[in-house]
């Protein structure tokens, strides 16, 4: 059982309500365990790292008018970026293949205990480099070259001292790619005893470097909660704080604003740092998979809420498309028994037209027969007028050249038994008759004008006409009789359409009622269904979010954190005030200096 385990008890006990729980110290050590909390503070111990010597060589590919390329000759084309005249103050450059002239370099640097310094009498001497190459060696990082001094250089060696022991680092470097090695040269003080630590090749360099630093520093790992997951920060971040650079100040106390406070804490020395870092990191990721879940589960309300207004609306329009259907059932056998009625009713009709169209015909042609007959009496009329008219004429003149008959000529005719106008012989037994006729005429006319001069009648008179009345009368009974029985067909055809039209009308009615009925009843299903899915709806209740935590766990948690952040202020608050004090002090002496200077 640990100190904190007891105190976590005691805060867990004193709490109200649902934030009260009642545990063991054994049980909240197992729980700390579990969320990979220290349950016991760490004494920060330092750890010496001192640079005691770096060393880098390679060779600078320069233009042959650089100054210090006076004293080599070119050595080859190489492709270098090629820098024309400026134009309103902007350079053009690319890439081109020019001479060049190898020169190469080597610098060593062994630095003296206490603090030193690194200048120059002008700028763009290299002062950078160093540091760079410094820092590459202590975290595998090749960082903040320009890219033709890290293509120059090619060896690095760099010995450090971390606590008691001498370590070193040395690899070749192909455009900032390292190829190398990590030795144990032996204790401070002691000969040279060379063994080796570790080899890399490239993008392992930072792994095997810091798996070495962060074990001799007896430096921990630091875990920070992101916004979505626990990040584990070692080495690099360790690391970066190392240096302090005019352009980017936050390194001395964590690259980073989440590790800020963190690194700031391991650099005071306070002995719960790490295992609060443990606990806020579990805290925070219970409260982030705590509002994952909440997420969800409004996700999951939002859309339950919606399906159910759905369905609602659903049912509302089911009820009002059935409230629209006619509430009338329709009548199955009447609808059939309508349906033949006005097939068996077309066919009638069909029928009849067809008789219809038959008797019409007979119609037209007793219409025909009729006028044929009419005009065979009119004709027989007028010629029987025409032939009593001429043969009563007593002409005076020949109406075809005008020449006179004579009286002597007319009475020359019984003599000559010649015809007085045109000279033709006169039929004398008709002549006996008193009835004037050429010989030539034909024996069956002759007699007619015979027999109709032997009843003498009057020109008005018809009765010429023996047969044709007859032939008239009955040709137009004929007629009138076809035309009663075509009457009467258009009659019964005008009286089955409209049985039939009403027997139709009644067939489609029902139709209409049972295509109805059929949409009355998928509605009834519809909204049985509807229905169903509303009530299941609304009788259960909204999804409520599960808590993916255990309350317990989360609990120990929260006390946890809470009781490190007061322990971790009571150990950290003296220090931090001696910290401003030696700061002060610090400022005091650089105003002091700086004034005496003037």
């Amino acid at each position: 059982m640990s100190v904190l385990a007891d105190e976590v008890v005691k805060l867990l006990a004193k709490r109200q309500k649902a934030r009260r729980h009642i545990l063991t110290s054994h049980q909240v050590d197992e729980i700390l365990v579990d969320l990979g909390v220290p349950t016991s503070s760490t004494k920060a111990v330092p750890v010496p790292l001192r640079l005691t010597r770096l060393q880098f060589s390679g060779t600078k590919h320069l233009p042959p008018a650089h100054p210090d390329a006076a004293t080599h000759g070119v050595q080859e084309e190489d492709t270098l970026p090629f820098v024309e005249e400026p134009v309103n103050d902007v350079l053009a450059s690319d890439d081109r293949a020019v001479p060049t002239v190898h020169v190469p370099f080597q610098f060593e640097w062994k630095p003296q205990a206490g603090v030193n310094g690194i200048g120059s009498g002008r700028n763009l001497r290299g002062k950078s480099t160093v540091l760079n190459v410094l820092m590459w060696t202590l975290t595998g990082r090749c960082a903040r070259f320009q890219p033709d001094i890290q293509r120059w250089i090619e060896h690095v060696e760099a010995d450090w001292t971390v606590g008691a022991e001498r370590l070193r680092v040395s690899f070749d470097a192909v455009n900032g790619v390292a190829t190398g090695k990590i030795e144990k040269l032996g204790v401070v003080g002691g000969a040279d005893k060379p063994a080796l630590l570790g080899t890399f090749n490239g993008d392992d360099f930072e792994s095997v470097i810091g798996h070495l630093m962060m074990n001799r520093l007896r430096l921990e790992s630091i875990p920070v909660w992101t916004d979505v997951k626990a990040r584990v920060h070692a080495w690099p971040s360790y690391s970066s704080a190392f240096v302090v650079r005019a352009s980017q100040l936050d390194p001395i106390v964590g690259n980073e604003q989440t590790i800020a406070v963190r690194m700031m804490q391991m650099f005071v020395g306070t002995d719960w740092a790490p295992a609060l870092a443990a606990a806020s990191t579990a805290r925070r990721g219970m409260d982030a998979e705590r509002s994952a879940a909440s997420d969800k589960a409004k996700a999951a309300a939002d859309a339950f809420e919606g399906n159910r207004l759905k369905i609602l609306e659903k049912v509302k329009d089911l009820k009002s498309k059935k409230g629209s259907l006619p509430p009338e059932t329709p009548d199955v056998e009447a609808t059939i028994q309508a349906a033949k009625l006005a097939s068996e009713l077309s066919r009638q009709v069909h029928e009849i037209e067809t008789q219809l169209i038959a008797q019409s015909s007979l119609v037209e042609t007793a219409r025909q027969q009729l006028r044929a007959a009419k005009a065979r009496a009119h004709t027989h009329h007028e010629n029987v007028l025409a032939t009593k008219f001429f043969h009563r004429m007593r002409p005076t003149k020949c109406p075809r050249c005008a020449g006179e008959v004579t009286a002597e000529r007319r009475a020359a005719e019984p003599d000559k038994h010649e015809c007085s106008v045109c000279s033709s012989d006169l039929n004398l037994d008709a002549f006996q008759s008193n009835v004037i006729v050429a010989s030539s005429v034909p024996s069956e006319v002759t007699s007619t004008l015979i027999a109709g001069l032997a009843a003498p009648q009057s020109v008005g008179d018809d009765s010429d006409e023996e047969d044709s009345p007859d032939e008239i009368e009955a040709t137009g009974a004929a007629l009138e009789a076809a035309e009663t029985t075509a009457a009467a067909l258009v009659a019964q055809i005008d009286k089955l359409r409209g049985q039939r039209d009403d027997a139709a009308a009644k067939a489609e009615a029902g139709a209409a009622l049972l295509t109805e009925l059929d949409e009355h009843r998928n509605l009834e299903l519809d909204l049985a269904r509807a229905e169903g899915a509303l009530d299941a709806l609304t009788a259960s209740s909204d999804p409520k979010s599960s808590d993916p935590i255990d309350p317990v766990q989360a609990a120990v948690a929260d006390a946890t954190e809470t009781i490190l952040k007061q322990w971790l202020k009571e150990g950290q608050d003296p220090l931090l005030k001696n910290i401003s004090a030696d700061i002060e002090s610090v400022g005091r002496e650089f105003w002091r200096r700086k004034h005496q200077e003037h």
